[in-house]
């Protein structure tokens, strides 16, 4: 890394559109972004942002996809699903948007392990079925789902 860009400085980001108090912050500048501009982590302005949520959708994808064993072709294949090998298409979709999903499966989850047999050792899977809808939605945890996917394949 060059001193030029280990340098410390007030972030270059969008101070109009930042959200964090005490705005311009001080610190490291890191790489330059495509507008130009070189921020301090933990800036929040559209751009910076943008780029955490993109990067913690691809890994979390990444993620996913390893753990159930679908191939990936070409370089893109890894952040784009659509390019996933497998027997199903798969979306994955991660932060603030899957809270309340991922709410109401656990407390799903907790009301069924509280009500089980002993010796139960099927594993869980919520079935949602929404207003207006005579067909359902299944959910399930990534690891528990994966064991079901290498049984089948």
């Amino acid at each position: 890394m060059s001193l030029e860009q280990n340098r410390k400085d007030y972030c270059e980001g969008n101070r109009d559109k930042c959200t964090v108090d005490g705005c311009p912050k001080f610190g490291t500048l890191g790489r330059e972004a495509r507008d130009g501009k070189r921020r301090v982590k933990g800036c929040n302005d559209p751009v910076a942002r943008g780029k955490r949520s993109r990067t913690k959708g691809d890994s979390k994808a990444r993620r996913a996809r390893k753990k159930l064993g679908l191939s990936a072709t070409g370089n893109a294949g890894t952040r784009h699903e659509e390019h996933w090998g497998g027997f199903f298409r798969v979306e994955v979709k991660a932060g603030a948007q899957v809270g309340p999903i991922a709410t109401r499966f656990n407390q799903a989850r907790l009301q069924s392990e509280a009500s089980k047999s002993l010796g139960d050792i099927r594993p869980f899977a919520m079935i949602a079925m929404p207003d207006g809808s005579s067909d359902g939605i299944v959910l399930m945890t990534l690891d528990e789902f994966a064991e079901l996917v290498s049984l089948i394949s």
